[in-house]
């Protein structure tokens, strides 16, 4: 499934899409929120949650590593540094 693929779906099919072919990478909160990304193929799909609501608030899809930034404090680099963890 590629990018145009994805956003040309209807708020049900994307949420069946992130489901059946996502790749969970990471969680992060801000404020009220927790956000959820996802990898689908060359793209990335961002989920965020109102905090106590099961329920999806948004779908945010960008194909730019930009958009990764608020997640890159969040990843521990740490094993990386001692050679015995690898």
């Amino acid at each position: 499934m590629d990018f145009y693929e994805f956003t040309d779906l209807d708020e049900h099919g994307q949420a069946f899409a992130i489901w059946h072919f996502g790749i969970y990478l990471l969680s992060r909160r801000q404020g009220l929120r927790k956000y959820r990304l996802y990898a689908i193929d060359d793209f990335y799909v961002e989920v965020s949650f109102l905090e106590g609501n099961p329920h999806f608030e948004k779908i945010n899809t960008f194909e730019s590593t930009d958009f990764l930034d608020p997640y890159l404090a969040l990843i521990d680099l740490s094993p990386l540094a001692d050679p015995e963890q690898i």
